[in-house]
């Protein structure tokens, strides 16, 4: 259930040097400001969960945004982030790169994997995946926002040298998800993606999102609108969009651009049962991408009317944002809480034993605040916060 690949040609804007002096300046000052002046947490009162070699059904956190699932002989992924640069003393980095090696290092056996999923095109989401599909998932097709994939098919020419900015992406293996297409005579206006009114000041009814369904068959995902919480006063680093794809693949933090941030819906089925209104669901999963201000990423009403099992949240930023988490968990209900995009990723190490969390958020406020609603909304819910590399059992 995947729309064909339509090839566009590249239209470039131009723009004065000095504007984009401005722009490239002002968000300098924004990196240095997130990582000096804002607050942090205690390493030491981290409560960081360290299963490992757990039995099937399991999920494992690979770092940031990362996640990986085995199922009935296929596995999901979303998108990784190995690399990790800075730009010194573990300030954020203005030009990253991807390190093949520590990928190669770090990235878990994943050559069953059919489905990578991508929430949104910023450099910590997006710049491992190339050499990711390439060495480490040849089954996997990636589906994602027009602007993760036209940053993508800056990578689709065939005759360049692999160097440390350019691994071959085969373009035949990207999706877009939430551009108009038309399946069966009926026309999708946003794709496979489920609109959600009053997200983003969206005015329009939301509208369902569409089912897509793994090569195999056992997985399925969804696609729904979100949005991406603000860095710092109200200001989100590297936003914007890629309308058509791009030629030259970016090295600048800035030109990774966010695109249309999408939560995911995922279902592990205990059939092949080819109606999506009559597949047998064992395990939803929820992904929130990014923290968002309510309803951005809800899954409402749930497809099949089925519960969630297992909501991913992100903690980065979660405070920039209203209700959160207090809306989506109050809204899904789920039986396991994993806390996500919460450790240190300018220049940290995936290995280190002792994580330390992003110098700006308040990780120990994110995890009272999610013990917290469960406790008062009656949720019979475990709550995990694992460390990159680390598993979790399913429910």
């Amino acid at each position: 259930m995947t729309e064909p690949l339509t090839q566009t040609g590249c239209a470039c804007t131009n723009r004065t040097f000095p504007q984009m002096n401005r722009q490239k300046l002002l968000g300098f000052a924004g990196l240095m400001l997130v990582s000096i002046f804002a607050h942090g947490s205690d390493t030491e009162n981290l409560d960081i969960s360290r299963g490992h070699d757990l039995l099937e059904p399991k999920i494992q956190y690979l770092g940031v945004g990362g996640w990986l699932v085995h199922w009935r002989g296929e596995g999901l992924l979303l998108a990784p982030s190995f690399s990790n640069p800075e730009s010194f003393m573990g300030l954020p980095p203005l030009r990253v790169v991807a390190n093949k090696g520590r990928i190669d290092k770090y990235m878990p056996e994943a050559k069953d994997v059919t489905m990578l999923l991508v929430g949104h095109g910023h450099y910590d989401h997006l710049l491992d995946v190339p050499w990711v599909m390439k060495m480490h998932t040849p089954k996997a097709t990636l589906y994602g926002s027009d602007t993760v994939v036209n940053i993508l098919r800056s990578m689709r020419f065939e005759n360049k040298t692999v160097d440390d900015t350019w691994t071959h992406v085969d373009p035949n293996r990207l999706r877009t998800v939430n551009t108009k297409i038309v399946v069966n005579g009926e026309t999708w206006t946003s794709g496979y993606m489920a609109t959600v009114q009053s997200c983003e000041g969206r005015q329009d009814a939301s509208t369902p999102g569409h089912w897509i369904r793994s090569t195999g068959g056992h997985i399925r995902a969804m696609p729904i609108q979100s949005m991406h919480a603000s860095h710092f006063l109200g200001i989100t680093i590297a936003d914007g969009s890629y309308p058509t794809e791009l030629n030259e693949v970016p090295t600048s933090v800035f030109k990774w651009k966010q695109g249309q941030s999408m939560a995911w819906l995922i279902d592990l089925l205990d059939d092949t049962q080819p109606d999506d209104s009559k597949a047998k669901v064992k395990h939803r999963i929820h992904f929130q991408d990014s923290a968002a201000n309510p309803p951005c990423g809800f899954p409402s009403p749930l497809p099949e009317n089925h519960p969630v099992d297992v909501e991913i949240l992100g903690v980065g930023s979660w405070d920039n944002v209203k209700n959160y988490p207090d809306e989506i968990l109050k809204l899904t209900r789920p039986k396991l809480v994993l806390l996500g995009h919460w450790e240190n990723f300018f220049g940290n190490d995936p290995g280190d034993e002792n994580p330390k969390p992003l110098p700006h958020q308040d990780v120990i406020g994110m995890r009272k605040a999610v013990d917290r609603v469960v406790k008062e909304a009656g949720i019979n819910a475990t709550v995990s916060m694992p460390a990159p590399l680390k598993e979790v059992k399913l429910p």
